[in-house]
């Protein structure tokens, strides 16, 4: 499958939610080793927006987001209980149940349905009533 680099504003808002989320399933650390740079220049662009966002770090980011979407790797231990990320043969997507909020026509409805657990593409009902 071949990834699709995801727009700067976009992929800006999806990393800088999934890194503030610590349900996410992964570490920073091994986050920033999937997507090939370091923990602080991924803090730095996406957590903290102190650095720019170079195309070099989109593309990279991009990619190790996307796998990470479509379930292409998971999180392996050690013996030492050291982690590391492995590639899957066949990719496996976390799948949960979810409820949440949305705007229709300027009506708060409710959402139910099952969702990927590392997509964080979809807009929080703040960011629909533009309070983020």
């Amino acid at each position: 499958m071949v990834a699709r680099t995801l727009p700067r504003r976009e992929l800006m808002r999806i990393i800088h939610r999934f890194l503030k989320d610590k349900n996410r399933g992964i570490s920073t650390k091994l986050f920033s080793e999937l997507c090939g740079i370091s923990q602080t220049q991924m803090q730095d662009v996406f957590l903290y927006r102190t650095a720019p966002l170079s195309e070099y770090v989109q593309i990279r980011v991009s990619k190790g987001y996307t796998a990470w979407l479509n379930g292409e790797v998971k999180i392996m231990q050690n013996r030492d209980t050291s982690r590391f990320v492995e590639y899957r043969k066949e990719p496996q997507p976390r799948l949960v149940r979810t409820t949440g909020l949305h705007m229709v026509n300027g009506e708060i409805k409710i959402r139910v349905g099952i969702r990927n657990k590392a997509d964080y593409s979809h807009t929080t009902l703040d960011e629909q009533l533009g309070k983020e």
